[in-house]
C-alpha cells in the first residue's frame, strides 16, 4: 500500500458503524488485495480473520469485535502504532449505537462535548502502593441472590447495548441547577492534577480494578461519561460510566461486601440499570462557587472519598459517610 494514502486515511473521524465501515472498505481497496489474501495474511500473524465477518462489517451490518477490526487493518497494511486509532473509532461507534436519544427538553441543556481525542493503549505496570501504568484487563465481582459471582471484562468482552430510555413524556424545564453531564473529567479538588480512572486496591486485598486517582495525561482510555439513570426525569442521579475502546462501556459501582468493599469497580454495562442503586450518584453543588461537587450515593448519606484523605498518586477511591471533609470535594469538568 502507498504510504502517503496510508497517512491520508485518518479514522479520527469516524464516530458511526457506517462512517467506520465506509473507511474500512477504502482501506481494502487501497491495499489491493481481495479477501482470501486478507485472511492469509491474518492466519500468518496467528489472528483470525473470517471471510464472512469482514463482509459484514464492510457492509455496516454490524460492527466488528475488537480482536477483529484489529486483524482486518493490520492485514491492510496499517501499522502496528496506528491500529489503536481505528479502536478508538470503533468504540465512537459502539457509544453512539449505544447511547440513548436526549429527552426534547434537552434542547435547553448544556450539549454533551464531542468524544475524547484519540489516545494510546498502553501496557500495565503497576505497583503496590502506587499506579505507573494502565492494565488491558478490567475485572468484576457482584452478588446475586446472595452469592458472590466473578466475571472478567476482557479484551475482546461484548458487553450488552444501554438500556432502552425512559418512554416517559419530558418534563419541561427546571429552575434548579443542572448537574453536569457527558464525557467528562473527574478530579479531586485538592488534586487537580489528577484525575478519577482505573487504578488496583493499594491494600492489595482485592485484585479486580477499582477507581483511583491517576495522573490526568495517563487516565484515558477508559473515557469518563456521566449518564442520567433517568433522561426523562429532572432530577435524576447518575452513572458514571467508563468507556473504553476494547472492553466497552461499564459503571462505576459500590463493592457491598467482601475484601474490596466500599471500593468503586467498572461493572459491563448489561450489569448496570435503574433497579441497582448501588451505582447511582448524585452529583451536588459544594459551597457558594458552584464549582465542586459531592458525589453521593443515591438514597444513602454515603459519599466517593479517597482512602484515608490521601492525596497520593494511585489513592484509591472510597464509598465513605459524607462529611465536610475535602476529600469528598471534585471538579468536574467537560473532557477535552
Amino acid at each position: 500500500m502507498d504510504a502517503g494514502g496510508m497517512e491520508q486515511l485518518d479514522p479520527q473521524g469516524a464516530s458511526t458503524t457506517a462512517a467506520l465501515a465506509g473507511l474500512l472498505r477504502e482501506l481494502k481497496h487501497r491495499s489491493g488485495l481481495p479477501l482470501r489474501a486478507l485472511e492469509e495474511r491474518a492466519c500468518a500473524r496467528g489472528e483470525v480473520l473470517a471471510r464472512s465477518t469482514v463482509s459484514d462489517m464492510l457492509r455496516g451490518t454490524r460492527l466488528p469485535s475488537p480482536a477483529t477490526l484489529a486483524a482486518f487493518v493490520r492485514a491492510c497494511g496499517v501499522a502496528d502504532a496506528d491500529v489503536a486509532a481505528w479502536l478508538e473509532a470503533r468504540w465512537r461507534a459502539q457509544a453512539a449505537d449505544a447511547r440513548p436519544p436526549e429527552p426534547a427538553s434537552a434542547a435547553s441543556a448544556p450539549a454533551d462535548v464531542p468524544p475524547p481525542r484519540r489516545g494510546h493503549l498502553s501496557t500495565v505496570a503497576l505497583r503496590l502502593g502506587g499506579l505507573r501504568g494502565r492494565t488491558l484487563k478490567w475485572a468484576l465481582a457482584g452478588a446475586t441472590a446472595g452469592l458472590l459471582s466473578l466475571s472478567v471484562w476482557a479484551l475482546a468482552a461484548a458487553v450488552g447495548a444501554h438500556p432502552p430510555p425512559s418512554q416517559a413524556t419530558p418534563r419541561t424545564q427546571s429552575t434548579t441547577p443542572k448537574s453536569p453531564r457527558g464525557y467528562v473529567e473527574i478530579r479531586p479538588a485538592r488534586t487537580p492534577e489528577l484525575c478519577l480512572s482505573e487504578g488496583r486496591d493499594t491494600r492489595g486485598d482485592y485484585m479486580n480494578a477499582v477507581a483511583a486517582q491517576v495522573p490526568c495525561a495517563e487516565a484515558r482510555p477508559p473515557h469518563t461519561y456521566l449518564r442520567p439513570v433517568d433522561a426523562a426525569s429532572a432530577n435524576t442521579p447518575y452513572f458514571i460510566e467508563w468507556q473504553h475502546p476494547q472492553h466497552g462501556p461499564g459503571c462505576l459501582t459500590r463493592r457491598r461486601e467482601g475484601p474490596g468493599q466500599d471500593l468503586l469497580e467498572p461493572w459491563p454495562w448489561k450489569s448496570c440499570d435503574a433497579t441497582r442503586p448501588y451505582q447511582h450518584f448524585r452529583i451536588e453543588p459544594v459551597g457558594p462557587t458552584g464549582t465542586r461537587y459531592r458525589l453521593r450515593l443515591d438514597g444513602t448519606q454515603h459519599c466517593v472519598g479517597l482512602r484515608e484523605e490521601s492525596t497520593q498518586t494511585g489513592a484509591d477511591v472510597t464509598v465513605e459517610p459524607c462529611t465536610a471533609a475535602a476529600d469528598q470535594e471534585f471538579l468536574i469538568r467537560a473532557a477535552a
